[in-house]
């Protein structure tokens, strides 16, 4: 749609494209999992755990997780904070301050695993994300793309 917007109003416009357009990088290992939904709260907890306790993990290994729904992102926060995990929340509801103090926790570490709508999360651009998970499926292609495109970045890996 940009490119025909672009080819509207510009003469000999160029596009330009570094990678392949509308696809992943090669730095981020993708796992698909099917679980039932009355059974994702449980896995969530036993897949934090395996990456709180594997070898790879340091202060700096940030965990996005990214929800549907604001109320989603809120109930899926109190209950990681309920199990004793580390977690802040964003979304369209919190005040500017409140996500800034959000992003702030998670990027130092102090709250390294992050909640978060899509919506919340665009331009977000925070280094050492190194597992992004679908808490719940995105609508089409292009907004999973986006939302795994928060890890695997600057070269580093990424799951």
């Amino acid at each position: 749609q940009i490119q025909e917007l672009a080819s509207d109003f510009l003469s000999n416009y160029i596009f330009l494209a570094v990678g392949r357009v509308g696809s992943t990088s090669e730095n981020i290992t993708q796992t698909i999992l099917w679980v039932y939904e009355p059974d994702k709260r449980s896995y969530l907890l036993d897949l934090l755990s395996s990456i709180r306790d594997g070898p790879e993990y340091t202060k700096d290994s940030l965990t996005l997780i990214f929800v549907e729904t604001k109320k989603g992102a809120d109930s899926l926060e109190e209950f990681l904070y309920q199990c004793n995990h580390p977690v802040t929340s964003i979304h369209g509801d919190r005040t500017q301050k409140e996500r800034e103090e959000a992003l702030r926790c998670f990027r130092s570490g102090d709250c390294p695993i992050l909640v978060a709508t899509a919506v919340a999360a665009r331009g977000l651009d925070i280094p050492h994300v190194k597992h992004v998970i679908n808490f719940d499926l995105p609508s089409d292609v292009e907004e999973y793309v986006h939302r795994i495109g928060r890890t695997g970045r600057m070269g580093n890996l990424g799951v």
